[in-house]
């Protein structure tokens, strides 16, 4: 199995140099760092890097036109800016990751492994934090989404776009669209990102990619 690359995109240097040596002592990851802060995209688009980690101050001072998705898997790692800046780059930047400022070396490589994999990183307080802007189901009336529709569910959840999506079930973008307005409808969302936020939940009770 190959090494998955890891670029390193931090605003502090030492702190970068910190992650690399957790990580360079593993063989299954491959580390660079983003040097080029003038032309970033430039530059991660010559390293190919599976997954780049960061903090708030290079995402929105260095990379404010970047936003995660299949080519480019971006964590978050909170070096204590803050639950509401992180929820809001988590909504606004569809990040691929967030990693709180207790997670441990484990947790670290845990992390790059799963949003590496096409999945989503997110411990249990950032997603109760997403989710207060949810208004809950009442006990006893628990919606039930169709099939198709947790489909849908479980595809934006990987960080799927909706033509994507659409490609991936064999149905038109417009019928996706329908879908997601549905589904929001259902479960009183009123984004794709929180619905990535309640899929991670349910997930979380049955104990499935979330962190502990």
């Amino acid at each position: 199995m190959p090494a998955i690359k890891a670029m390193l995109a931090f605003s502090n240097l030492l702190f970068s140099e910190g992650v690399a040596r957790l990580l360079e002592d593993d063989k299954g990851f491959n580390v660079c760092m983003l040097k080029d802060r003038k032309e970033p995209l430039k530059a991660i688009d010559a390293e190919m890097p599976d997954v780049i980690l960061l903090d708030i101050i290079t995402l929105y001072n260095n990379l404010s036109d970047i936003k995660s998705n299949q080519q480019r898997k971006l964590i978050l790692v909170d070096t204590g800016c803050g639950e509401e800046n992180i929820k809001s780059a988590f909504v606004n930047r569809n990040l691929s990751g967030v990693l709180t400022s207790d997670a441990n070396s484990c947790l670290l490589k845990k992390a790059i492994m799963v949003v590496a994999n096409g999945e989503i990183w997110v411990d249990n307080n950032t997603i109760k934090n997403l989710l207060s802007g949810v208004n809950p189901l009442k006990k006893g009336n628990q919606v039930k989404l169709s099939e198709r529709e947790q489909e849908i569910v479980n595809l934006v959840s990987l960080g799927f776009r909706n033509k994507e999506v659409a490609q991936k079930l064999n149905i038109s973008e417009p019928t996706v669209k329908t879908h997601l307005h549905a589904i929001f409808q259902k479960l009183n969302v009123l984004n794709r990102y929180q619905l990535v936020a309640l899929n991670l939940e349910k997930q979380n009770l049955q104990g499935i990619n979330t962190a502990k």
